[in-house]
């Protein structure tokens, strides 16, 4: 293998390079995968020591990389969303009260810790150079988010929550030194629960500098007044329940998760 596979990219994580190569092979290329064992014995030590490195073919080895280059953040989302079984296709009662064929169950990308770090290296990718204090993340689905943002650009965390209807800033966090900040969603469906975290920060004359998101939902059709950095943004069919298709059909709605979220 070492004579005819060349090494065309390195990663510091296992699953960044399970995902490259199974999207390689969904392409038709044979690919291996050097220093896989390592890295799975140690995963807590091995990527400071080793990198895992993806190889293929000689002959194929300019087409694959330039796969591998052109895999924009939404193209890696959607991958990941189905390599998680987080993409649900049915009858769903929204958190808006809407009703639409699809959902993305978010819980199931926080649940594996090694794919919402991913995909929080990314969201810092594009909010590195934002001149901010700190991340804040809305309860629940956001602070975990926020936080692992928060851990790669070395700022500061702060996370919102809902008490007796109004959000609010947790109790105990020190904001003398939070002035500008991003704040971080998992996804983005009407906005309103950004909005609301918004006009809580004005109310503390913190400055919200712009958005970040996993999934924006809307397809770019929300105004924040600052900049939404969305890995991925899709329009995903929603109806009011007396428009819906699907109830006129008689297929059963289901409503697969919940949150305080709007």
């Amino acid at each position: 293998m070492e004579n005819s596979f060349l090494t065309i990219a390195h990663y510091d994580n296992l699953f960044e390079a399970e995902l490259a190569k199974t999207l390689l092979e969904n392409y038709g290329f044979v690919v291996y995968l050097k220093g896989e064992r390592m890295m799975a014995s140690m995963p807590s030590m091995a990527s400071d020591l080793y990198q895992v490195e993806l190889q293929v073919s000689n002959q194929a080895s300019e087409e694959a990389l330039q796969i591998l280059n052109e895999l924009d953040d939404a193209a890696y989302v959607s991958e990941l969303l189905k390599s998680e079984n987080a993409l649900l296709e049915g009858h769903f009662l929204l958190t808006s009260g809407k009703h639409s064929n699809r959902y993305i169950e978010k819980i199931r990308i926080l649940q594996n810790p090694e794919v919402a770090s991913n995909l929080c290296k990314r969201l810092a990718m594009r909010i590195c150079e934002s001149d901010v204090d700190a991340l804040v993340g809305p309860a629940y689905g956001g602070i975990a988010l926020a936080f692992e943002v928060a851990r790669h650009l070395g700022k500061s965390f702060v996370f919102t929550q809902r008490k007796d209807e109004q959000m609010t800033i947790r109790s105990g966090f020190d904001l003398s030194g939070v002035k500008k900040v991003v704040i971080i969603e998992d996804i983005i469906t009407t906005g309103g629960s950004v909005f609301e975290v918004i006009e809580c920060l004005k109310a503390r004359e913190i400055e919200v500098v712009a958005i970040g998101a996993i999934v924006d939902r809307s397809g770019g059709n929300i105004d924040f007044g600052v900049p939404l950095h969305a890995l991925m943004s899709v329009v995903v069919p929603a109806w009011n329940p007396e428009d819906c298709e699907l109830c006129a059909n008689g297929i059963p709605l289901v409503k697969p998760g919940s949150s305080d979220k709007k």
